[in-house]
């Protein structure tokens, strides 16, 4: 079989965009993002749905995958203030229904591999944490945890005035 030359294949990254009037403003719209920013805006929704249990609030996941795209995808900027309150902010556009139009204006194919990419990586960080070696890392974790703990009672301990004071406290006791 004969090879083919990459750069006779003609190739290019899709960089076109569908403009969206709403309120006598043009929104852009980009069919495409490459795969590192899709990448980001992934890992921004997990980091930011993400509770100290691994659990991802799926209502979390909706409102900040939606406001990734609106990051991602169009021209539409926020002040850091507007950033502060990002409830209000994914309401306004559910409301109002640009935030529908701004999806419905991004190829099915590339929403899908997005939601889908989104969902998928949250479903593999439930899978290895309920793994045996996601189960032996938090418990390694939490052994770490303990060592140190122990470590620093046994200093406390050490200490002559809080030894004398244990010795009161557990006479009291009884």
């Amino acid at each position: 079989m004969a090879k083919v030359s990459f750069s006779k294949l003609g190739l290019k990254v899709n960089n076109e965009v569908v403009n969206i009037h709403f309120n006598d403003q043009v929104i852009e719209v980009k069919q495409y993002i490459s795969v590192n920013d899709k990448l980001k805006l992934i890992s921004e929704v997990i980091n930011n749905t993400i509770d100290e249990h691994s659990f991802c609030n799926p209502v979390k996941v909706k409102v900040y995958l939606a406001l990734g795209i609106l990051d991602y995808y169009t021209n539409i900027n926020f002040t850091e203030k507007q950033k502060e309150d990002p409830v209000k902010l994914y309401d306004c556009f559910q409301n109002s229904k640009l935030l529908h139009q701004i999806c419905n204006a991004i190829p099915e194919e590339e929403f899908n591999d997005l939601t889908e990419g989104t969902w998928d990586s949250i479903n593999a960080i439930y899978t290895y944490n309920n793994s045996a070696m996601g189960i032996m890392d938090n418990l390694g974790k939490d052994y770490s945890n303990l060592n140190f703990d122990a470590s620093a009672i046994q200093e406390k301990l050490g200490n002559a005035e809080n030894v004398e004071f244990l010795k009161e406290v557990l006479a009291k006791l009884g």
